[in-house]
């Protein structure tokens, strides 16, 4: 299964063009980093929200969807906590907080190098019947 969701994954051009790489896939677990360039700050001289909510998305998509059944984002809530400034490696873990045959409850942190939290997120999936893996 794990195969099957890195090979999905490896085919997002969004998550590309971002410069996003998968760190670790486990049952209802992920890890994903990037590295904050110049193209994603704004003006404010700090990583643009989205930045950090799309790292913290992939990361969401990668986890629930692990268990090789599509699962497909319904909400998400992100707290912002600290600024990622240009040249930071960030990191999202996404964690499995609830599972039930519909409904998946998810947790991700996303953090700098320095292990500093920047971000937290909700986030809740719809499980489709359809299975790829």
């Amino acid at each position: 299964m794990k195969e099957a969701i890195l090979e999905r994954v490896s085919r997002d051009p969004y998550a590309r063009f971002l410069g996003i790489e998968i760190d670790h896939v486990g049952e209802g677990a992920a890890t994903v980093s990037m590295t904050i360039t110049e193209n994603m700050m704004n003006f404010h001289g700090a990583a643009n929200g989205g930045v950090l909510f799309s790292l913290a998305d992939v990361a969401f998509a990668i986890a629930s969807n692990s268990y090789g059944q599509t699962a497909v984002g319904i909400n998400v809530n992100m707290n912002y906590m600290r600024a990622g400034m240009l040249g930071d490696r960030i990191i999202a873990t996404a964690k499995e907080e609830s599972k039930n045959p519909k409904l998946g409850l998810y947790r991700m942190m996303v953090n700098n190098e320095a292990g500093e939290l920047l971000a937290t997120a909700d986030g809740m999936v719809y499980r489709k019947k359809e299975i790829f893996a």
